[in-house]
């Protein structure tokens, strides 16, 4: 009965799952697979259907394996993508560009853009004014950015 049915619809049903599946050949197969092995599974139940009713009974049956594998796929986490543009810099450029800059307006960028300091932690660190700390960071900006066009001009 299984392979009457094989002969008679796989086509058919292929065509109908690459259509469910918006031309995705690979997921249409696999349902079309899984639908085969329900049908070898409830043999039983297909033996007393009409041919009419078994070809319904596969379309269902296929039908609803699609809105399953939809809904786990809908289900799963996705992995977030960090989205990028051309002048981002990586935390290696980042590394690089700091390893120019003298080593107090260094360890003070780095602690505070990429550690998370605040200016009057950062202060109290290195016992310096916030204000201070402030205009270090805005010169350290300054020669990084400087130090990175210049780099990227270089085609780097």
């Amino acid at each position: 009965m299984i392979e009457r049915l094989y002969r008679e619809y796989h086509e058919q049903l292929l065509w109908y799952c690459i259509n469910l599946s918006s031309n995705n050949r690979a997921l249409a197969e696999d349902i079309v697979q899984d639908t085969f092995m329900r049908a070898l599974e409830n043999a039983h139940i297909l033996n007393d259907l009409t041919n009419a009713q078994c070809r319904s009974w596969l379309y269902r049956t296929a039908k609803n394996i699609f809105i399953d594998r939809m809904r786990r796929i809908t289900k799963e986490p996705q992995p977030q993508l960090q989205l990028t543009t051309e002048d981002d810099l990586s935390e290696v450029m980042v590394r690089q560009l700091c390893g120019q800059l003298p080593a107090e307006e260094r360890e003070l960028f780095w602690l505070r853009y990429m550690e998370g300091y605040n200016s009057t932690e950062l202060g109290n660190l290195f016992d310096l004014p916030p204000s201070t700390v402030r205009a270090r960071l805005l010169s350290a900006r300054k020669k990084i950015s400087k130090l990175y066009f210049e780099q990227k001009g270089k085609g780097d």
